[in-house]
């Protein structure tokens, strides 16, 4: 048994991880990109392979002001941050995509549409800090 948890990976509190009391958003839908955790629907319900350059929408969230301390790096949408990320992002990039940040878990209380850009102290400029449980992807 002691092998075999050496060969896990660690995984860092600082993650958005399940592993870490995330709940991950597996089923979503932002313009033509759609995701969903099960791969058993019809092959007509996916339809047709996109064209184009795509990028999904990507987003990198900090517990400090100043792009500081901890961050996750994610393409993911999160009905709950978990037990570290709940209540603690203070600054953040969005990479791509718009992104909506909620004040409570599954998508709900106040909330902020952020588009590309570098917030760093988002919280303290928009509302108050420390405060977002959940977030996703709003459109690309």
């Amino acid at each position: 048994m002691k092998n075999k948890t050496a060969l896990m990976r660690q995984v860092p509190k600082t993650e958005l991880s399940p592993d870490n009391g995330c709940i991950v958003d597996t089923k979503w839908k932002v313009g033509p990109l759609s995701y969903h955790a099960c791969a058993s629907e019809p092959a007509a319900a996916h339809g047709k392979p996109l064209d184009g350059n795509l990028r999904l929408p990507e987003v990198i969230v900090y517990d400090h002001v100043g792009f500081k301390g901890a961050y996750a790096r994610t393409n993911l949408s999160f009905h709950f941050l978990g037990d570290f990320w709940n209540d603690r992002i203070s600054s953040l990039i969005v990479v791509n995509g718009v992104w909506r940040f909620y004040r409570d878990e599954y998508y709900k209380g106040d909330h902020w549409d952020l588009g590309p850009g570098f917030y760093e102290c988002f919280f303290t400029e928009k509302g108050p800090d420390d405060v977002v449980s959940s977030f996703q992807a709003i459109s690309l």
